[in-house]
């Protein structure tokens, strides 16, 4: 089984820990940026340690801007600013639309397109995704989806 674990990894040791469980991908977020910047000693120390392959990093934004926090601490940077500088530590990014997260109103597909114009890495989407629609439009510019809320209340159309 394929497992991707993300929340709450700040540490190269806590990422060791996961990978030696097997886990195939590790979602950071928050430790990859300090002072509101991408976080190169960490992201580059993480990567040597545990393989670029298993590294995806969480871009969730709100307002256009990467939050950091559990979507508490917003920074000045738009994902699309920052993703060159990160995509040589890691395989992909989790890119949530936090203002459409839970809310089941359809993807920012504009959003996403301009994000697959950012980097040539793997992207997973995610945030308001409720249709089939949406996820063969995600697919055809070479996005993965991810569906919550959609599914938990049985209403993906």
């Amino acid at each position: 089984m394929k497992v991707r674990v993300g929340g709450g990894i700040r540490t190269v040791k806590r990422a060791e820990s996961l990978a030696r469980l097997g886990v195939e991908q590790i979602i950071v977020g928050s430790a990859a940026f300090h002072r509101g910047r991408p976080n190169r000693s960490f992201l580059k120390r993480l990567a040597s340690r545990v393989g670029r392959k298993r590294v995806i990093i969480a871009l969730d934004t709100a307002k256009g801007r990467v939050v950091i926090h559990g979507w508490r601490t917003p920074l000045s940077v738009a994902p699309t600013q920052v993703m060159s500088t990160l995509a040589p530590f890691c395989y992909g990014f989790l890119c949530t639309d936090v203002d459409r997260e839970g809310t089941m109103k359809g993807a920012n597909l504009a959003w996403f397109r301009a994000l697959r114009q950012a980097t040539r890495r793997t992207i997973i989407a995610a945030g308001g995704i409720s249709t089939m629609l949406e996820i063969r439009a995600l697919e055809e510019i070479r996005m993965d989806s991810a569906v919550g809320m959609a599914l938990y209340k049985n209403r993906l159309r």
